[in-house]
């Protein structure tokens, strides 16, 4: 085998060694721990989660259907199995970013009417975000989910 190749070798060796070096440091670098402490528990109360709230027939309506970067007010309504507006209910908004927790946001949503809620949320770049409304009212608690892209 000839000093060139031999060289070449070494080259392409410590290359590949690198780069996975590089991998594992920007991995654990920017790793933010366990998004769900018990994964199988928490998927196993999926079924359980999805009748309770098929019993309570609460439904959620967002407004406004464009959303946009920066700061906006974002309204929505809850409603009986019959349409009617939610009385008495309690709204509670998370934003967040999938799969990090990185901008994660909570704000209590102001009540605006019967079962009319509103909050100032905050959207610092375009994308696809998630938002989380935890509706009670009495004993009761439903969460709602959804995946909302927000333009420039």
């Amino acid at each position: 085998m000839s000093l060139g190749l031999k060289v070449t070798l070494a080259l392409v060796v410590v290359a590949a060694l690198g780069a996975g070096f590089a991998a594992i440091v920007v991995g654990s670098r920017t790793f933010e721990g366990t998004v769900v402490p018990d994964p199988f528990e928490a998927a196993s109360h999926f079924d359980e989660a999805r009748h309770h709230a098929e019993a309570l027939g609460w439904t959620l309506s967002l407004r406004p259907d464009a959303l946009h970067t920066g700061t906006q007010v974002l309204r929505f309504s809850l409603s009986t199995r019959a349409g009617a507006p939610l009385e008495g209910a309690e709204a509670r908004l998370r934003v967040s970013r999938p799969g990090t927790a990185w901008r994660d946001v909570s704000v209590e949503a102001r009540r605006e009417g019967p079962g009319q809620f509103a909050a100032e949320v905050s959207f610092p770049e375009p994308g696809i975000w998630d938002l989380a409304i935890r509706a009670t009212r009495g004993a009761d608690g439903l969460a709602f989910e959804r995946r909302v892209d927000v333009a420039r």
